[in-house]
């Protein structure tokens, strides 16, 4: 493990940004990073790409996953996830592996768009096509101590899904509102139901996030004829996420209709939830335990989302974090950029999974 040399792979990653499905030079730099400290096979694939480290046929095939997408923003992108970090820690133990011997076939894929949900399902191609029996991801998480390594039984990151709501009734004069038909009523009474479905009866608490109310334009003499609102649902279980926006749906589809206002709705950033199998969970925890390493076992999953969820389709996964500080940063704020500190923690938690047998 070279850490300066990782580390200024990581700046460099950090001073091109590229936003989901644009990850062109990242691409080109993590190669090149590869293909000049080892001689690991690389196979390129259509807007993403994996290196192999490979000892023989009839050998177990796991794999490591990096995300490289940024964020976007006023001027362009920029790492506010530490995407950037994640790649170049993955890049580094490529590289570190090439010679050795594990006694199984090691493949290092490198995911597109994270960010918008896109990027995991587009790559299990990947896992079928080499047979993947494992596949192990991570993130470097603000709010907890510097370097620990944090864990979950199960769902590691929720389910999540953008809904969008489109609401068309009849546009009209604002001195005779009774001649047209104003949804702004209809999203109201949704925004009201709101506290109702988060109470209903889930395996596990649900959230419903608004983020965006829109009712006509602001002309005085206009009573608004289309309307819509825009809201995040997650929960920690996929089921629960559909059946929460079953009851969405259908109450505000109810509520149209008896308006006579017309809905339609929209779906976006599909989320899975990111689900650990047990096997790999208490594989990975004794592992922690035996070579006496700091972790957390979380409370709870956390509540955004991963795309990582995708994999379980076809593999058994282990989703884990560490630690950047207990002060640091938020994830996805503009002060955010990724700890440096954590990256030996990181190439070593993979190091032990590569040598082990979960």
């Amino acid at each position: 493990m070279d850490l300066d040399r990782v580390k200024k792979l990581r700046y460099e990653l950090h001073n091109i940004p590229e936003i989901s499905e644009n990850e062109i030079k990242t691409q080109e730099l993590l190669k090149k990073y590869i293909r000049n400290n080892s001689k690991l096979k690389i196979v390129e694939k259509d807007g993403y790409f994996y290196a192999v480290h490979y000892e023989g046929e009839n050998l177990k095939n796991i794999a490591f996953r990096a995300d490289m997408d940024a964020l976007p923003c006023e001027n362009g992108a920029y790492h506010g996830c530490g995407h950037d970090g994640h790649s170049a820690v993955l890049a580094e133990f490529a590289v570190d592996t090439d010679g050795k011997s594990f006694g199984k076939n090691l493949f290092f894929l490198f995911q597109p768009a994270e960010e918008i949900g896109k990027g995991a399902e587009k790559c299990c191609e990947m896992l079928k096509k080499e047979s993947i029996a494992e596949i192990y991801g991570w993130h470097n998480i603000p709010g907890h101590k510097e370097g620990n390594i944090l864990i979950h039984k199960g769902s590691f990151a929720c389910a999540s899904k953008g809904l969008r709501l489109i609401f068309e009734g009849k546009q009209c004069h604002a001195a005779y509102p009774e001649t047209g038909i104003n949804p702004s009523f209809v999203i109201a009474d949704i925004v009201n139901k709101l506290k109702d479905f988060i109470n209903a009866e889930y395996k596990a608490p649900v959230l419903a996030t608004i983020v965006e109310i829109k009712v006509g334009n602001r002309n005085f003499g206009i009573s608004a004829g289309t309307g819509e609102i825009s809201m995040t649902i997650r929960a920690q279980y996929t089921e629960d996420l559909q059946k929460l926006q079953t009851l969405l749906l259908d109450y505000s589809k109810s509520l149209s209709d008896n308006s006579r206002i017309s809905m339609t709705y929209e779906v976006y950033d599909e989320f899975p939830a990111t689900v650990n199998s047990n096997k790999l969970y208490y594989g990975f925890k004794d592992m922690l335990t035996e070579n006496n390493i700091a972790y957390e076992d979380l409370a709870e999953p956390l509540r955004w989302s991963e795309d990582f969820g995708h994999y379980s389709k076809y593999a058994d996964t282990l989703f884990f974090g560490i630690g950047d500080g207990e002060d640091y940063a938020a994830l996805h704020t503009s002060g955010f950029e990724f700890n440096d500190k954590i990256i030996e923690n990181a190439i070593n938690a993979f190091n032990m999974i590569a040598k082990a047998h979960l």
